[in-house]
């Protein structure tokens, strides 16, 4: 009997007690499942695809689960390296930039600042146009000489008006109460950053370093244009020569790898495991404030 009242507290708190809720309830969670299927099926199709190997058992080819290609792919040396590089890369980048996006956000949450609209302007402008790749390319190669240099990877990027935006928008939503308090005690304006507006941004610091983060864990495009020594790549680079190597290798070439041959599929499936599985892993730590820093920081203000 216990039970049974319990399994009837547990159905109707999930289903509604009335007809209607329980059809209602019962259609949209009919409808979040499929939504679910949708989206986790293909990265089910990945991983089984990668652990997938064909055997000759008696003559007979089967299908065999290994980890044979994530064996292929994680035995390479460039791969150690490259995965310490990106981190440290992802890391500092992230860091420097929460810095500078909340020391620009800060003052321009202030509407006393004079100015604001026209730094504001500024900012919103690069959101709306920028020089494009040429330009990038011509700064970074001729004017920089940033070829073959681990700042390629860190700088650009380091401030976006959109980031800055957000974060402003966040921080006007911060009473300005707890600010008057903090100075009536003597407290200047860095300490109030430091002491009071940086604590509660967590949410949406947690957000952007998101962000910046998988953009540049994700980013390859800057090892294509700039740099030519393997030894510094970052791993989606090496991941993308393993990529290229596993569909453009032929039986008819020169210098054909049998091992990558027999292994070509299976190796392009678990590169996108590997070069995914690490974002993946730390989102959950951080999605509770990337929600909450998603909503607060783009409605207030």
């Amino acid at each position: 009997m216990v039970k049974k009242n319990a399994f009837k507290r547990f159905f109707d708190g999930v289903f509604g007690k009335t007809a209607g809720d329980r059809v209602f309830h019962a259609i949209n969670y009919t409808l979040f499942l499929l939504f679910a299927i949708v989206m986790l099926y293909p990265f089910f199709y990945v991983v089984k695809e990668s652990l997938i190997n064909i055997r000759l058992v008696g003559g007979v080819a089967k299908e065999v689960y290994n980890f044979s290609a994530y064996k292929f792919v994680l035995s390479s040396s460039k791969i150690i390296t490259a995965f310490g590089i990106t981190i440290f890369v992802v890391a500092l980048h992230t860091l420097l930039h929460l810095f500078f996006t909340f020391v620009t956000a800060y003052p321009l949450s202030k509407t006393h600042l004079k100015g604001r609209k026209f730094f504001l302007f500024f900012i919103f402008f690069t959101m709306l146009f920028s020089g494009g790749m040429i330009p990038s390319y011509i700064l970074i190669t001729q004017v920089l000489n940033w070829q073959d240099n681990l700042l390629v990877y860190i700088v650009p990027g380091i401030l976006t008006g959109f980031n800055i935006i957000v974060v402003k928008n966040f921080l006007q939503g911060i009473p300005v109460s707890l600010e008057e308090s903090a100075k009536l005690e003597g407290a200047n304006d860095l300490i109030i950053l430091l002491k009071i507006y940086i604590p509660l941004s967590l949410p949406i610091a947690a957000t952007i370093g998101l962000w910046a983060g998988v953009g540049k864990w994700n980013n390859w495009m800057s090892g294509v244009l700039y740099i030519s020594n393997p030894n510094l790549y970052m791993i989606q680079n090496v991941l993308r020569d393993m990529l290229i190597a596993a569909s453009s290798t032929d039986p008819s070439g020169q210098n054909p790898d049998k091992t990558l041959m027999a292994m070509a599929d299976n190796v392009k499936m678990a590169t996108v495991v590997v070069g995914t599985l690490p974002i993946v892993l730390i989102y959950p730590f951080v999605q509770k404030y990337f929600v909450k820093g998603m909503l607060v920081g783009s409605v207030k203000g």
